[in-house]
């Protein structure tokens, strides 16, 4: 029978002293980083392609250029500005330990951007990362620092905000540290599944169970307390979401975790973790499910494979076994940072009438994790290491002959992209004589499910070429000959500039995206900056009036270049042409 209410209470009150010791960290210290009351748009730890989300996405009131202020006292100790990821950032260290990182920035206070151009301009690249010592860029709480944008890979305006352990350079929950964000709503279960535990989480899918939510009451749809399972061995998921009070946004979950008979068997807490480790969040949902409708469900079990440090499990890392055909009492809770919590309560009971057996394919190899494998085949060679895989895969090793030009190999198919893989591994191909004058424009494809990837190819050794990559799918090499292509953008050769800001060009490749981009105004590197598809260059003291020649030069990732050469005029809008001394 389940257990009366005043032991749920019980039990989400003492749920950290059971699961995970909590640290008390500094509050009040750190300031709402913008001048506008904090609106979220992501919170820590929700589930991303590949990665948790390591930070809170402060809305900007869907604008750019809003100031941006030092959450505390300390000195700025590394800025960024990258092509992708938090496109222009800044790094401040506080003396109590911790380091706020602000994110998707459009650009800096005059004295720190002053410094980074000059440096842009002797390194004659726009790309930095660059570091500092205490005493080159100290500020203090409250201090302008930048201006809020949409950089790198932003899907629109807002602040990214982190705090991170210095020490560590693991990510916190910024919300742990007294932001203020008002929440007094609890969690929503969107969704609970089981698994089929007598196999490997990638031969079976996820089991719904049909679930009915009135009014934050959570039971079995069909009006009993008892779910029937079809097998002795099984472990849940969840599918949930968190909301506050200011935001129509839905958030991922801050804590779960599953009991059965009382006795915990899984609990995680999504916090203090590092950015390579986040790359576990693969390891920690059902991969599948995500890749092909965005869903998450989240393992209320550990698999294997997976390192991360968030989960709390009993021996068998929260894996139920069903030895006997009673039933058994499970409770699920969902909590966030605030404390509010769902809590749902159910039985569950094997029924031996209800399991379906399942069997590896004929051709699979059964790849466990934890443990390297290789492949060494005639038409394909492959490295995966010891924490290549979080579960056994059901490996399916396929070939494809080569069919027509660009291809330069045969097509090796690593089993399929339905299974992630956490870190890189090495695949090998012979090239066919059909290729042989071409060595060095080849390239490395890999084609997993949507997404295409490209390696520059690498010479092994006995005609055979490598690449890397991290995700599985179907492999060949490939020949690049087609040089990149510059384009003008709103502009044309010869143009007479007055009265416009800026210059814009649009440099796009056959295969690839352009990996390296130089451009020259009158002989002289001129700094451009990236954004999406352009590169784009704001007039400033280094183009005077009068007539200049501007030298764009692109290289693809197989290393074919294009130069075009433009010439224009740059005049006052009141027509004077006289060149500045």
């Amino acid at each position: 029978m389940p257990k009366p209410l005043f032991f749920l209470v019980l039990l989400v009150s003492n749920l950290r002293i059971q699961a995970q010791s909590a640290t008390v960290f500094p509050q009040e210290y750190f300031r709402n980083p913008l001048g506008v009351p904090i609106q979220l748009s992501a919170n820590f730890g929700e589930i991303r392609k590949d990665h948790f989300h390591m930070g809170l996405d402060i809305r900007t009131k869907q604008r750019e250029n809003l100031p941006v202020y030092a959450a505390a006292g300390g000195f700025i100790s590394r800025i960024s500005i990258q092509r992708y990821g938090y496109g222009k950032a800044i790094y401040i260290q506080h003396p109590n330990g911790f380091t706020t990182v602000y994110g998707h920035l459009n650009g800096y206070y005059d004295t720190l951007s002053h410094y980074i151009i000059q440096k842009q301009y002797t390194d004659k690249q726009w790309e930095q990362d660059i570091t500092f010592s205490p005493g080159q860029f100290p500020v203090e709480k409250g201090q302008f620092i930048a201006w809020s944008g949409n950089t790198g890979s932003s899907g629109g305006p807002h602040l990214h905000f982190e705090i991170r352990d210095t020490r560590t350079g693991k990510n916190l929950n910024p919300l742990l540290f007294g932001m203020e964000v008002e929440d007094n709503i609890p969690p929503v279960l969107e969704g609970l599944y089981w698994f089929d535990r007598r196999y490997s989480t990638y031969q079976t899918s996820p089991k719904p169970i049909a679930i009915v939510n009135n009014k934050g009451s959570y039971q079995l749809k069909g009006g009993g307390d008892t779910l029937h399972i079809g097998s002795p061995r099984i472990s849940f998921g969840v599918r949930a979401e968190d909301r506050t009070n200011s935001s129509s946004f839905l958030f991922g979950i801050y804590e779960a975790g599953l009991w059965m008979d009382d006795s915990l068997r899984c609990y995680f807490q999504v916090n203090n973790f590092s950015y390579p480790d986040s790359r576990y969040v693969n390891g920690s949902i059902d991969y599948a499910t995500f890749l092909h409708t965005g869903k998450g469900i989240q393992h209320l079990s550990r698999l294997p494979g997976n390192e991360l440090s968030i989960y709390n499990t009993d021996d068998n890392n929260g894996v139920i076994s069903l030895t006997d055909t009673l039933p058994h009492t499970v409770r699920i809770l969902l909590k966030d940072v605030e404390g509010n919590s769902t809590v749902m309560q159910y039985m569950v009971r094997y029924d031996s009438t209800l399991q379906e057996d399942l069997f590896f394919t004929m051709n699979s190899v059964a790849v466990p994790p934890n443990q390297p494998y290789n492949i060494n085949e005639q038409e394909v060679k492959a490295s995966f290491d010891a924490f290549a895989f979080y579960d056994i895969v059901p490996f399916v090793l396929g070939q494809q002959p080569r069919q027509q030009w660009p291809q330069a190999s045969s097509q090796a198919l690593l089993h399929n992209e339905n299974v992630p893989v956490h870190d890189m591994y090495t695949v090998q191909l012979p090239l066919q004589p059909v290729a042989a004058n071409y060595t060095d424009r080849l390239v490395m494809q890999l084609q997993s499910g949507r997404y295409r990837l490209y390696q520059k190819a690498q010479p092994a050794s006995n005609g055979w070429f490598s690449g890397s990559f991290n995700r599985l799918g179907n492999v060949q090499l490939l020949v690049d000959t087609v040089p990149p292509s510059i384009t003008p953008i709103g502009w044309k050769d010869n143009q007479v500039f007055t009265t416009q800001s800026s210059i814009r060009v649009r440099c796009s490749d056959n295969i690839d995206e352009v990996r390296n981009f130089n451009a020259y105004l009158d002989g002289q590197w001129i700094l451009f900056t990236h954004s999406t598809y352009d590169y784009i260059y704001t007039f400033d003291e280094h183009c005077t009036l009068g007539e200049h020649v501007l030298s764009v030069s692109v290289q693809d990732l197989a290393g074919n270049t294009s130069v075009r050469e433009f010439n224009f005029i740059k005049k006052e809008p009141n027509g004077n042409n006289k060149r500045r001394k």
